[in-house]
């Protein structure tokens, strides 16, 4: 979004909007709404864009400027249906085709993306950030012929723009040329010395071939450039662990995380710091969030039991044991671990089955036959289950900031407030407020689904939800719980819709839901 110049006014209080739907000035509530965009009052913002579709609902603007602020709050599904009702009633404004393209990359929509960030470029052929974009969705779905050609295009027109040149390094390492990648990102250097992005690559580069005195130099400089930039720091403090500047490595990893408290690897690489200096207590409460994000690590699982271990917590330890054991059963290591933490509380039979089943199996590997154990198959093991002497692995690289490649003026940051996840109840001030604004039907519904979802009957309470928002559209309550309850049937799109209504009609506790499964949407995608 163009940076315009935006008028403070002073925010005044409105009674409700229906008889004031012909007099409200809908020029000044945007500019009111796009004030509160600005100084990242987003859920504020969404108020007063509300007031204006529902005085004019034909207008491009207010669907424009409320799919910005649901943008900023992680809620990319009701962005991208915002800017295509902002389209449906101005096609000839690109930055509403811009907005939807971030949102549709976000949501991994990568060829729908192509067509927004396509015909936004077509509108307005000067905006070199609409050209990058573009070249990055190609690169993302491997069209690496299209991205280069792009990358040609746009340093015919702008040839010292070194994203240009970093693109096409990324091309090469695709390629698997890396000799040509790296010439590449030395010619951006040469074009802009000071381009963060450039140096971070080079950074990993030199990083792949343990260069790491070199590599932390050049993210040093990145740094002193761009100092809220989590994965630099996350990266540079990879290359002091390999010189054994441990005490700088956790510097760094506490740094990352205060910007970035949400960073999963930098919990990761955090935790297996710690383990390695023996602050066991401190580790487990990075593995603690590990395993609440990723349920499924089991190695982040089993480092955990190690370090509960350790502190004395045997019971504990043992049911982690346990839990990988199930997932992985010709892991002999854990049943060895196993074994000595039952035999440190006593359980000196279930220490034995373990050391039995550990002789047996080694046993059969040494001589040549299969027991059951060992005619099961290993589970492959997940991408994110990681050592911290293997740096590719614990490495910032696409798979954790790929949508910060993406260059974009717009601004903000999200809000994230800690709510309790659970359903609404039927409450006598709700039952005040429909018997208000709509029929009652909607309300008794309301109460039989929620009785029904409490007595373990999610899809019928679902269907009970559909019958209340059909009878009352506005129904907020109504689409928040059938956005969770759809979250329990692992229906992630129709929730995160529902979920996404309930914030635009006023439950802003549900972009912090959104914002917890929006990356479970993109991955689906």
């Amino acid at each position: 979004m163009q940076a315009k110049q935006i008028v403070i006014y002073l925010l005044v209080s409105f009674l409700s909007l229906s008889p004031l739907k012909a007099q409200i000035n809908t020029t000044r509530m945007i500019d009111v709404g796009r004030n509160a965009i600005y100084f990242d009052d987003y859920v504020l913002a969404i108020q007063y864009f509300n007031l204006v579709i529902n005085a004019k609902p034909y207008l491009y603007e207010p669907y424009f400027y409320r799919a910005l602020a649901k943008f900023y709050l992680d809620d990319y599904t009701g962005a991208e249906a915002d800017c295509s009702r902002a389209i449906e009633r101005n096609p000839f404004f690109p930055n509403s085709y811009q907005v939807r393209g971030l949102s549709r990359i976000k949501l991994g929509k990568l060829s729908t993306a192509v067509e927004d960030y396509t015909k936004a470029v077509e509108m307005e052929p000067g905006n070199r950030s609409l050209w990058h974009n573009l070249t990055i969705c190609y690169l993302q779905m491997e069209r690496l012929n299209e991205a280069d050609s792009i990358c040609d295009q746009m340093l015919k027109r702008w040839p010292k723009h070194a994203e240009s040149y970093g693109i096409k390094c990324q091309i090469k390492m695709a390629e698997k040329d890396t000799v040509e990648a790296e010439k590449l990102i030395d010619k951006a250097l040469e074009v802009d010395k000071y381009n963060v992005p450039s140096l971070s690559t080079k950074a990993l580069m030199l990083m792949t071939r343990e260069k790491f005195k070199e590599a932390e130099e050049r993210l040093d400089e990145a740094l002193r450039l761009q100092p809220k930039h989590p994965g630099n720091y996350i990266n540079r403090a990879l290359c002091r662990y390999h010189q054994n500047n441990y005490r700088g490595a956790m510097q760094d990893y506490d740094q990352a995380l205060s910007i970035d408290p949400n960073n999963f690897i930098g919990h990761y690489n955090r935790g297996l710091l710690r383990a390695n200096v023996g602050e066991d207590n401190l580790a487990i409460e990075d593995f603690n969030f590990i395993i609440e994000k990723d349920p499924d690590d089991m190695m982040a699982i089993f480092n955990r039991a190690t370090l509960l271990d350790n502190i004395g917590e045997y019971a504990e330890a043992i049911r982690d044991y346990t839990t990988v054991i199930n997932e992985y059963p010709k892991f002999l290591y854990g049943y060895q671990r196993r074994a000595a933490a039952k035999r440190k509380i006593g359980d000196m039979n279930g220490a034995r089955k373990d050391e039995e089943h550990v002789l047996k199996e080694e046993i059969a590997h040494r001589y040549g036959y299969t027991t059951a154990t060992s005619r099961q198959k290993n589970k492959t093991r997940k991408q994110s289950e990681k050592n911290i002497d293997d740096y590719q692995s614990l490495v910032v690289a696409d798979d954790e900031e790929v949508t910060k490649q993406y260059t974009s003026e717009i601004r903000g940051k999200v809000q994230n407030r800690n709510v309790e996840t659970t359903l609404i109840k039927p409450l006598e001030k709700t039952k005040k407020l429909y018997s208000e604004v709509g029929p009652d039907d909607a309300l008794q519904y309301f109460n039989k689904a929620y009785d029904m979802a409490q007595n373990g009957n999610i899809q019928e309470a679902i269907a009970m939800l559909d019958t209340a928002i059909k009878t009352n559209p506005t129904f907020a309550e109504a689409y928040y719980n059938r956005g969770l309850l759809k979250l329990l049937s692992d229906q992630t799109e129709g929730a995160i819709i529902d979920l996404s209504k309930a914030g635009e009609l006023g439950i802003y506790s549900a972009y912090n839901i959104i914002k917890k499964n929006t990356r479970k949407l993109s991955i689906g995608n």
